[in-house]
Order: structure tokens, then C-alpha cells, then sequence
């Protein structure tokens, strides 16, 4: 519980970067950093807070759709970029909670 406190009391970077077929969207906090490489369309495994969790990220026009599943929950992520923002919303799908972090361009 306190390392949840203390990420969701930080200021994160992410970086968004392509590397050949892979997109890797890297967010860095006080405590730790969370990568996620991949191609779209294509899902990843990955290790949360929580347990395993599989991941898949398709593009739509301005933003990055990211639909996180595990044994527990379903969350959908949506990231939509603008000239000088970018605008992420989170949805905790089987409860219906939506938060929405908000990320100046640098």
C-alpha cells in the first residue's frame, strides 16, 4: 500500500520511443520505472504489483489504446497526445472507476 501512495503522489516522466517494429512507452517514478515493449496488436506479458498481467496496445488516430488483463481485473488505458499534452485515462473496467493523469510536453 505505501509504494502505491508514493507513486500516486509523484511526478512521472514518460517517454514514448520506437525502436524498429517496437514501441516502448517508459514510465519513470520516484520508485521504480515501468517499461512496456511492443508491437502493435500484439500481446505482452508483463509482471504488475499485482501479479502477471497481459497486455495488448493498438493505435487509433491520436492516441495509444492499452487493455491490461489479469486474473483479478481489466483496465483500459488510453493515452491521446496533442501539440503540448499528453492526456491519459485510466478505466478499472469490472468497477467502472476512471481516473485521467495529465502530462506536459517537454
Amino acid at each position: 500500500m505505501i509504494p502505491r501512495k508514493v507513486v500516486s503522489a509523484s511526478n512521472p516522466c514518460v517517454e514514448i520511443t520506437k525502436e524498429g517494429d517496437y514501441w516502448i512507452i517508459r514510465m519513470s517514478t520516484l520508485i521504480r520505472t515501468i517499461e512496456y515493449k511492443f508491437i502493435p496488436g500484439e500481446p505482452i506479458e508483463t509482471e504488475t504489483m499485482g501479479g502477471m498481467a497481459q497486455n495488448t496496445f493498438t493505435f487509433e488516430e491520436n492516441s495509444i489504446k492499452h487493455i491490461q488483463k489479469s486474473n483479478t481485473y481489466t483496465t483500459e488505458v488510453i493515452r491521446e497526445f496533442t501539440d503540448d499534452e499528453l492526456v491519459m485515462t485510466l478505466k478499472h473496467v469490472e468497477s467502472g472507476t476512471v481516473c485521467h493523469r495529465y502530462f506536459k510536453r517537454v
